[in-house]
């Protein structure tokens, strides 16, 4: 199943923070295999997030980050005919359990070339991708690159990521019906005792509560995002119970993932009646 995370403006949406925490605490729940994958270069990209600077560096050293094992190779001998379900094995790196794994970026292409032969092989990797994963978390580009538009239409599922701010509320829900059609909202960053708290937002735009979910705003988890270890923050803080506000940040992502998860089951089954 294809759940594609995006928002139609890059600033302040947290597309890619948003994806490590659901990613990770959705393996944490539950027994599904999940892969993370980007469809753009971005400065800072999810492994950035979810791996410490000293695994980069190992990664590399072991050419993990290279020609070998990349994603942009995987591409290529995509692209060359090669369909073996091991080239998947060899290219995810796995970062939680045996349940969550990560597609790497190696960047030894430019942004366009990067983007053409994603788009060039969008459909066998999809495929490949879907046989060695139950979920697929596919960060994907705000401006609509040469695949977001096919990926966004492809999704099974679409995270929006929204903020709490009036003109980017307000041009989502103008200008973006059809994705609505599919779509789980999430808040990052969020504040309750701001003025367009989930209430509010809920009311003004015609949200049902079970399909919308927050990820509050944390400074221990900014922190970990600079350093790459998000999971870490996660993994600490799971039965945290003497810091208030991260037990109120849990509380609300678990949340989230208990809704996202609904939403995954009930596309599952509207898939297997068809």
């Amino acid at each position: 199943m294809k759940i594609a995370f995006w928002s139609h403006t890059r600033e302040g949406a947290c597309v890619t923070t948003n994806l490590a925490c659901m990613a990770a605490m959705t393996a944490v729940h539950s027994e599904k295999k999940c892969m993370l994958l980007e469809n753009h270069y971005s400065l800072r990209n999810i492994g950035d997030l979810m791996l410490p600077s000293e695994r980069i560096e190992c990664l590399r050293e072991q050419g993990q980050y290279y020609n070998k094992y990349g994603l942009e190779h995987l591409l290529k001998e995509l692209y060359s005919g090669k369909n073996d379900a091991n080239m998947i094995q060899h290219t995810a790196i796995p970062l939680l359990f045996q349940n969550l794994f990560y597609l790497p970026q190696s960047f030894i292409v430019n942004r366009d070339v990067f983007n053409y032969e994603f788009e060039l092989v969008r459909e066998t990797l999809f495929q490949c991708l879907e046989e060695a994963a139950d979920l697929l978390f596919v960060d994907t580009e705000s401006n609509r690159n040469l695949s977001t538009t096919s990926i966004l239409s492809d999704a099974d599922l679409i995270v929006v990521n929204l903020r709490q701010d009036t003109k980017m509320l307000t041009e989502f829900f103008e200008n973006h019906p059809i994705i609505r059609n599919k779509a789980f909202f999430l808040i990052g960053k969020y504040q309750p005792n701001h003025t367009w708290n989930l209430r509010r937002i809920c009311y003004r735009f015609h949200i049902p509560r079970q399909n919308i979910g927050v990820i509050p705003y944390n400074l221990e988890l900014e922190e970990a995002v600079t350093y790459g270890r998000v999971l870490q923050f996660l993994n600490r803080n799971i039965d945290e119970k003497q810091n208030k506000e991260n037990a109120f940040f849990m509380r609300q992502v678990d949340r989230a993932v208990e809704l996202l998860h609904q939403r995954i089951e009930s596309c599952q089954d509207s898939r297997d009646d068809k």
